[in-house]
């Protein structure tokens, strides 16, 4: 019996007349389109980021805030790697990674690395802006000169005079009393519990930024409004013309509206260049100061009507600013904010306290240094009224 012969290995099947290849082509890909539209449709599940806890679009006032907390869990997280006990740590590491890998808060890092030694950066200034009433009004700032800054002449700005084609250029005279910048140290100790510094989100950076702003805006304005030195810088109150403090009128209705205006004709009667509205001219006080002119009534209604905004008041036109660090001073204070400068010598540098090697204990003091000072560019800018019994 004869056997029929096998074909060999890797022999190909003979090829299919071109006309039959293509209608077995057509066939096959017809035959799948129809057997994946019948599958069903399996839901889609939700797509996942591995930057949900970013808060990308936070308002900044909270954004500039996680960055000043994010600062401290920066240097929470390296204390506990030196000491060797950020074994648990490693969401809060992660987080840490992510947000950098995102691009947040990018004035926090020098190049070369994640751990870098901070650069300055403006984030300090107005992270303190919306909490401190004289930031907030428009005092300026400089930042990173060191030990001391030159800023020219007290009371004296740029002259302008006409003069003649080819006649000598005037020469400059200036007077005495130059001003300058100095640098006094500020240091802010903040107990922040261990859980807080550990969680990695973003809501938990911003809270622990708040704190230290908070506690910082609050010494800032105080120092410049009545701050007195050496230890301190001077403050607003300690570098104005003295003859622009003068004691209340009195306290009846007409009395009170003499003093608020009398305080605007005082600053503008200085002649500052600029005016009142080139350089942001404010009123300041207590909030029960405030409260108590808000009230304000005579026969035709209120007599300060913008007063009763309490989001935006304003006085005369101008912005009215509120502090409890005016409680005991029974002022009330008008100026020109683009006149005070706020110097911040060197960049804010946040380090863990003393007892930062304690990490099993439920508080953990977070320590920001940096070394700041004021300065009144033209005395006459400010003027207050003393004795302010409402």
């Amino acid at each position: 019996m004869k056997t029929k012969p096998t074909p060999k290995s890797g022999t190909a099947a003979p090829a299919l007349p071109p006309s039959l290849q293509r209608a077995v082509d057509t066939a096959v890909v017809r035959g799948v389109e129809s057997a994946l539209a019948s599958r069903p449709n399996a839901p889609q599940a939700p797509a996942t980021s591995h930057a949900k806890d970013l808060l990308l679009d936070i308002p900044k006032e909270k954004r500039l805030a996680a960055a000043l907390g994010y600062r401290l869990k920066s240097a929470y997280l390296a204390r506990a790697e030196r000491h060797g006990k950020a074994e648990g740590m490693g969401e809060l590491k992660k987080f840490m990674e992510r947000v950098k890998a995102a691009g947040l808060f990018a004035g926090v890092f020098e190049q070369g690395g994640l751990w870098a030694r901070e650069t300055w950066s403006s984030e300090l200034v107005e992270v303190l802006r919306p909490r401190s009433i004289l930031l907030a009004a428009g005092a300026r700032t400089i930042g990173g000169y060191g030990a001391k800054l030159n800023m020219g002449t007290l009371g004296q700005g740029v002259t302008v005079y006409w003069t003649a084609e080819g006649k000598p250029v005037q020469k400059s005279n200036p007077t005495d009393g130059a001003i300058s910048l100095g640098a006094h140290k500020l240091m802010a100790l903040c107990p922040i519990s261990n859980d807080l510094l550990r969680l990695g989100n973003m809501d938990a950076t911003a809270v622990a930024g708040e704190d230290m702003a908070a506690a910082i805006s609050l010494e800032v304005d105080q120092v410049g409004i009545k701050g007195k030195g050496p230890k301190k810088p001077n403050g607003l109150r300690n570098q104005m013309k003295s003859g622009n403090r003068t004691a209340i009128a009195g306290t009846t209705l007409e009395n009170k509206i003499a003093d608020v205006d009398g305080l605007v004709e005082t600053v503008d009667s200085a002649e500052v260049p600029g005016g009142l509205e080139g350089n942001s001219g404010f009123y300041y006080m207590s909030p029960k100061t405030y409260f108590h002119l808000r009230a304000q009534r005579d026969a035709a209604g209120w007599v300060w009507p913008e007063l009763r905004d309490l989001r935006n008041p304003r006085l005369n036109g101008m912005p009215v600013f509120r502090s409890t660090t005016l409680n005991e001073d029974r002022v009330i204070g008008f100026g020109l904010a683009q006149q005070l400068i706020l110097g911040e010598a060197v960049p804010l540098e946040v380090e863990v306290g003393e007892d930062g090697a304690d990490f099993s204990s439920d508080m953990v003091t977070m320590r920001g240094i940096t070394q700041v000072d004021w300065l009144l560019r033209h005395a006459e800018a400010f003027a207050e009224k003393t004795g302010v019994t409402y």
